[in-house]
Parts: structure tokens; sequence; C-alpha cells
């Protein structure tokens, strides 16, 4: 179960694209002579800053002001945009270490072991 509030989801939905781009975006790289990981690496930066981008200005929107009648005090609504109660932003992060892995991952792909 995905627990998000205001358009916090949309982080997952950044992640899956980044995905499926960086399965789309490496062979056809690898094609035009391209290092592998190199396509991963972009696919990922990007999401990530995409990521921040979107999570900064919808987190950082000014709220609106009210003011309680009896005692005066000013409370400020404000949306969140979270995934699993942690702001959007802070997920660009953990898509540049998946991004990371990513990249280890295709690195040590073609390793083998021998039986002695």
């Amino acid at each position: 179960m995905i627990i998000w509030s205001g358009w916090g989801a949309l982080t997952a939905l950044i992640a899956g694209a980044a995905l499926f781009g960086s399965i789309l975006l490496d062979p056809a790289l690898a094609r035009l002579g391209v290092p592998t990981p190199t396509g991963v690496v972009l696919v990922w930066v990007a999401a990530a800053v995409l990521n921040w981008i979107l999570g900064t200005r919808l987190n950082n929107r000014p709220g609106r002001e009210l003011v309680d009648p009896r005692t005066g005090q000013v409370v400020v609504l404000r949306p969140r945009h979270t995934l699993f109660w942690i702001p959007m932003q802070y997920y660009s992060v953990l898509l540049l270490l998946i991004g990371a892995l990513a990249v280890l991952g295709s690195l040590g792909g073609g390793v083998s072991r021998t039986r002695v």
C-alpha cells in the first residue's frame, strides 16, 4: 500500500518513468557506442533533478493564514506533498542512490565463477 498526501505519489511515477527510461535508453545508447552506464546515469540524475524541483516548488508554496476569532492567533494552513510521510523532494537522494546502484550492477555484471 502506498501512502501519500497531495502530489507525493508523483515521486513514485517519476521513479517508474526513470526505470522504464533507463531500460529503453541504455541499449539504444550502447548501439551508438556510448558506454553502458552513461544512459542509466543520465536518466536517474534527470529524474532526481525533476523530483527535487517539483517537490520544492510544491512544498514551498505560501499557505493560507487564518485568524482564530477568540484568541487572535494566526494559523497557517499549508498543503503537504509527501510519500510515506517524507516530503517528496527528499526522495531525490534515493533516486540518485538507485542510479548509482544500477551503474554498479551494470559494471559488475560480467563477473563469472570458475570451479576448481
